[in-house]
């Protein structure tokens, strides 16, 4: 039985690091990534930032990036494709693969990625977690959890993680739910103390995956 892991990770060293850290207001979802080389992974990201002058100057001086080129955007944001650098970005590309995992989602905010993965089982997760932290990352756990569909339509809750379902109970204390609304994001994410944006990506998230779980078959 695969397992599903959810976890919250940060480091200079991670790819966009530096670019995350010194924009903290900016929204990062990785789309997808291959490598014809495994060191020097392609990674597909779109990226919402209200001022892409100073974006691309932070990705200029990331030096986890060898090179970016805008493909295009749509909505506010803009697509990317990054080239990682060869030296200077910690290899876990190489090693998700290598353990046989799969990246299911991606997202980057507040200088820190939040990240949902599939593993083959247990063990495998283990080397991959133990890589990280050897790595210099820091790693926050979110959600550990056997993928057992049937499990998790007896357990629905389980597979929201601790910051969704934080983000969700606030949102939902305050009246943010409520026709008309009685609070707004600003209070929220004051209260967690992330950005706008990122309480908008956490709530969304989180409902999107409250209706895969309870409404879609």
């Amino acid at each position: 039985m695969s397992l599903l892991a959810a976890f919250e990770a940060s480091s200079p060293a991670l790819l966009l690091g530096p670019t995350l850290e010194a924009l903290p207001s900016i929204d990062v979802e990785l789309e997808r990534q291959y490598a014809l080389d495994p060191e020097r992974p392609i990674s597909f990201c779109w990226v919402r930032y209200r001022e892409r002058e100073r974006l691309e100057r932070a990705l200029a001086d990331d030096a986890t990036i060898a090179s970016f080129d805008r493909i295009g955007g749509v909505d506010g944001r803009e697509l990317y494709r990054l080239h990682g650098s060869e030296t200077d970005v910690v290899g876990a590309y190489r090693e998700w693969v290598d353990a046989g995992g799969e990246l299911l989602d991606c997202q980057g905010a507040d200088g820190r990625w939040e990240i949902e993965m599939r593993f083959p089982d247990r063990d495998s997760f283990g080397r991959y977690h133990e890589f990280l932290a050897n790595e210099g990352v820091s790693l926050e756990l979110q959600r550990l959890a056997d993928d057992d569909r049937q499990h998790r339509g007896r357990d629905r809750g389980s597979t929201l993680t601790d910051a969704q379902r934080e983000a969700l109970a606030l949102a939902y204390e305050y009246g943010f739910f409520e026709v008309p609304r009685e609070t707004g994001l600003s209070e929220i994410a004051a209260q967690l103390g992330i950005s706008n944006q990122a309480v908008s990506e956490r709530l969304r998230r989180g409902q999107a995956q409250l209706v895969a779980d309870r409404v879609v078959e």
